[in-house]
């Protein structure tokens, strides 16, 4: 097979892992690839890098731009890239050897525009020892235009579909759609260009094995960090799963049960990250969730929530009765 496969590589202050993550990729069982580094002006040693793997291997190629984010930094390599397809990897995860390999194979023996892949959430230490690895799958088969409204929708699928890097699209189909991502966009990026690209798509193949190590490393996180917007934030990308399952003809039910839940977690991590956030007095903190619980999402979003556990309940009433301070006190108990 004489394929084309670029794969695209946003490089910012990773140096301690960019090794892993690029021999991954040069050592891959398929090797007909352009690899695009593109150094989105980092402050480390990652340039000098990239620039020593451009000579190692010819199959290499560095940007050099003026730091513009992951987004923008994704659009670059996407406008030089040659492939026939086109891949999006972190610079801080890696990958399985064979990955180009099996994502070639179901694209061209499918004929699909996207290849969808399952993958590893491998938790380590300060060491990059390993603490657990978690596999997050979905069930593997072709789908046509026709069965996407059959498809079954669940969280774990919702996630899946909702990253970048665990996808191999057909360069021209993204090129002659004129499909970027979202720059200056933060947190939902990915699920905003997905819902895109996957709204129009009429295949799409689904390869059950995990290809990709997603590195859960112990850092500040959006978690346990209080972000003023993130529940705005978190909406966009609400907003872009709720299209781009009204363009598979999801059921209505479907969608509002699934829109609510995605609303509710949103919801939860905003109360939950601010209840430790010591920088804030308990009075701002009550303003801040008593503004919230007025906003129309968050209406709507409790009345379409449905079979909780008794937890998620005793939250939804205290939100109902905009009851911030124990909110605010439940959390830091059961942190």
């Amino acid at each position: 097979m004489n394929k084309v496969v670029s794969i695209v590589v946003p490089i910012y202050n990773v140096e301690r892992y960019i090794n892993r993550c690029v021999d991954s990729l040069l050592s891959q069982t398929y090797s007909n690839l352009e690899i695009i580094l593109v150094n989105d002006e980092s402050p480390d040693n990652c340039p000098e890098i990239c620039e020593e793997y451009s000579k190692i291997d010819n199959r290499v190629k560095v940007i050099h731009k003026k730091n513009g984010g992951l987004s923008d930094a994704r659009n670059a390599g996407m406008e030089i890239a040659n492939g026939d397809y086109i891949i999006f990897i972190d610079s801080d995860d890696y990958v399985e050897q064979n990955m180009v390999e099996k994502a070639l194979n179901a694209a061209e023996s499918s004929n699909s525009e996207v290849v969808i892949w399952s993958f590893f959430a491998d938790y380590v230490d300060e060491n990059e020892n390993l603490l657990k690895s978690i596999i997050s799958d979905h069930k593997p088969g072709v789908f046509s235009r026709d069965d996407f409204k059959d498809l079954k929708i669940e969280k774990k699928l919702i996630g899946n579909l909702g990253y970048a890097w665990n996808k191999m699209y057909n360069r021209h189909f993204l090129n002659e759609n004129n499909f970027k991502f979202t720059k200056g966009l933060s947190l939902v990026e990915d699920i905003v260009f997905n819902s895109s690209v996957l709204s129009i798509c009429k295949k799409i193949v689904f390869i059950g094995d995990p290809l990709v190590h997603y590195m859960q490393r112990p850092r500040e996180t959006l978690g346990n960090k209080f972000y003023e917007n993130y529940f705005q934030i978190k909406q966009n990308g609400i907003r872009a799963v709720e299209s781009l399952l009204k363009a598979w003809g999801q059921e209505d039910k479907v969608i509002s049960s699934i829109v609510a839940s995605l609303g509710f977690g949103a919801l939860k991590t905003t109360i939950r990250s601010l209840s430790v956030e010591e920088n804030i007095s308990d009075t701002q903190k009550r303003k801040f969730l008593n503004k919230l619980f007025q906003e129309p999402e968050v209406k709507e979003m409790i009345k379409g929530l449905n079979s909780l556990s008794f937890k998620d309940k005793v939250i939804c009433i205290l939100v109902k009765l905009k009851q911030s301070i124990i909110l605010l006190n439940f959390y830091k108990i059961f942190q």
